[in-house]
This record gives C-alpha cells, structure tokens and sequence, in this order.
C-alpha cells in the first residue's frame, strides 16, 4: 500500500495572507485540523489547529474583549505556519510513513508530487487503512501462535490447515518476541468457531491461543 490510497485529496488550503481568525472558520467549517498552505499552486506551509489556539491570547490576559478580536484580526496565516514542512511523495509506502510520524513526532503530512500539492494524510487516515487492512472490524476469530522461533518457514503448512477448515484469512502479522529471539504470529480468520482448527494445529506441536469475538479464549 502507498500514501496515495490512503491520503485526502484536494484538501482545503489556505494562503500565507489568509487572516488567523479566517483559517479558524474554515477549520471549524470543514471539520480538520490542519490546513495546507499554498502560494502560486506551491505548498509553503502547515497550520494546525493547536497552532491557532497557542496563537491566541490566553483567556487569562487583562486585554478586553475588543482588543482580542483585533489582535487576532491582525494575524495571519504567515505569522506562525510551519514553513517548507515535511511532506510524502503519492508513492511513498505506507510502511515508511509511520516510521516517519514516529521519528519525527509528526501526525500529518501534505503529499506532494512535481511540487504540487495532491492532498494531505494523517495518523488517523493510516490507522483507519490498517484497521480494514487487519479486518479488526470484521466478525472472526484470532489465533496466536507462539514459540515458532526459527519455524517460520511452517506458516504455509499453517495455511494449509486453514484451507481444510474452509476458514479465509483476513490478516496474519508476525511479531518478534526480542527478548526471547522468538516469533508470534497473530492470524485472524472470518469463521465463527475455530475450536476445531485449534484442535488441529495443537495436534502439529504448535503453541496455540484461540479468542472469539467477544474475547474469550
């Protein structure tokens, strides 16, 4: 998968002119946190919506509240976005994405391509994706396997069994154990009662955990 599955497209913008209490409205209209900012189709800057509200004089100032208003309609856009932010190219894999936003600390990134501005993703777009891709939404159940150390290679032999079962898999992840220089794979399958599969691959000398949709194991 690549950032263009996952990214919104055409997001809304704003330009380095735009006032401050311009670019509030508009997040507050359109429902998002973050806005693009575009100069001459160019991306030039980020605002998000914690920016504004730091922007803005605290609720605790002696300023009245006319003097508020006028300060914040002096503001602009220009005044505190991030400048030439970080951003992803449409091809980039969804893998590398999030080790972005974790070493970097960064929840959003605008997506451009030729210098254009395509659209924009965030950490919840990605989660969203992952969650579907995972079928964490779909009725099934999830096995665990552990102690499959150096047995990786068994995991077609695993599949096979499942093929017996006529049960369709929605997702396998394998997860290192580092501590203990071992393996787990977390498999879930779209069938109702997997009693009988867990059965059948305890029967192959394998470290099962069987939980059902309503958490039971």
């Amino acid at each position: 998968m690549q950032i263009r599955d996952v990214m919104t497209r055409d997001p809304v913008t704003v330009e380095p002119e735009t006032l401050l209490i311009d670019a509030q409205e508009i997040m507050r209209k359109h429902k998002v946190r973050r806005l693009p900012v575009v100069e001459n189709q160019k991306l030039v800057g980020m605002i998000t919506h914690d920016m504004v509200l730091e922007a803005s004089p605290s609720q605790g100032t002696s300023l009245s509240i006319y003097e508020l208003h006028f300060i914040l309609a002096k503001m602009k856009v220009k005044d505190i976005m991030i400048k030439d932010p970080k951003t992803l190219s449409p091809d980039t894999p969804l893998e590398k994405s999030l080790i972005l936003s974790q070493d970097l600390g960064i929840r959003a990134f605008p997506v451009v391509e030729n210098g254009k501005l395509l659209g924009i993703t965030t950490h919840g777009d990605i989660l969203r994706l992952l969650t579907r891709a995972l079928g964490l939404r779909e009725e099934g159940v999830r096995i665990t396997i552990e102690g499959l150390g150096g047995r990786l290679g068994e995991l077609k032999d695993i599949i096979s069994i499942f093929d017996r079962h006529r049960a369709a898999v929605m997702s396998i992840m394998t997860l290192p154990k580092e501590e203990q220089k071992d393996w787990v794979a977390v498999i879930r399958l779209k069938v109702k009662d997997g009693t009988a599969i867990l059965e059948d691959l305890r029967k192959v000398g394998l470290q099962v955990k069987y939980s059902d949709e309503s958490g039971a194991s």
